[in-house]
């Protein structure tokens, strides 16, 4: 295929992951609790943009968005809403997504999650969770092996080795690598000149002893069952690892996942 029908092709697909929700759209509004709209300066220097949830909780639960996503995504929403009986939610936008600033590069990111986890800590929470969905797992589990200052982390469609997805997604690797590509999706993210594909496999080892639930779709289109059984396999305990049965890559999940995520949440709080 000739750049002209790729960039053509790339320009086609960009849309139609926006019109399916996998693009920043309106979400949790401020009319039934008490919302906090700020910005941090991560430990590098970027600035993100944070929404914090005040249902009043005395635990809080960190979302973390997928590539090309942001904090007002409707699944980011509803996972909030269903968790909201446990725990306060802090969302926000990696850098070059939505309304943070900077640039994504692929390896700076979980900067913007420790700098969340940081502002909870000084918040007086008493535990503190991430899940993170694809990018957002991905930066959850550099941040946990990182620093282990967080009580759990739930990976959701988080491939072990970004590279491996390249044969699923060639036009999304393609729209990173090319000049015009990054044009085409400066909408959603702004891209550092040489993005960084991440192998959490490589650390995954290292996010022990913090609990560790991965999730994983059956029919996900970019990241597949195998994937998840690779990052299993090299996971040290506590761990587990729940496979959904017809569930996609987000936003398309599904009523199992949902009851995954705030069961497996709520046993945490009885240990």
């Amino acid at each position: 295929m000739n750049a002209m029908k790729m960039l053509v092709a790339g320009m086609i697909l960009t849309i139609l992951v926006s019109s399916s929700g996998c693009a920043t759209s309106p979400g949790i509004t401020g009319e039934e609790i008490s919302i906090k709209q700020f910005t941090l300066i991560t430990e590098d220097g970027v600035t993100i943009s944070v929404s914090h949830f005040l249902y009043g909780q005395p635990n809080v639960c960190i979302l973390a968005h997928g590539f090309m996503g942001s904090k007002h995504r409707p699944y980011i929403k509803t996972l909030s809403e269903r968790l909201s009986k446990c725990w306060d939610i802090i969302t926000f936008d990696f850098r070059g997504h939505g309304d943070s600033l900077g640039v994504f590069n692929g390896l700076d990111e979980f900067y913007d999650i420790k700098a969340v986890v940081d502002y909870a800590r000084n918040c007086g929470y008493k535990e503190f969770v991430v899940v993170g969905f694809s990018l957002g797992g991905i930066e959850g589990i550099y941040e946990a092996a990182k620093f282990h200052d967080i009580d759990a982390l739930v990976t959701v469609s988080t491939p072990a080795d970004a590279e491996i997805i390249k044969s699923t997604a060639k036009w999304l690797f393609w729209l990173l690598t090319n000049k015009f590509g990054r044009m085409v999706l400066q909408p959603w993210v702004k891209l550092d000149d040489v993005p960084v594909f991440p192998k959490p496999i490589t650390v995954i080892d290292q996010v022990s002893p913090i609990p560790l639930l991965i999730i994983q779709g059956t029919e996900d289109i970019l990241v597949d069952t195998e994937q998840a059984e690779m990052l299993y396999e090299k996971a040290k305990e506590p761990k587990d690892l729940v496979i959904v049965e017809g569930m996609g890559h987000p936003p398309k999940l599904t009523e199992e996942f949902h009851d995954t995520v705030e069961k497996w949440l709520e046993e945490l709080l009885k240990q």
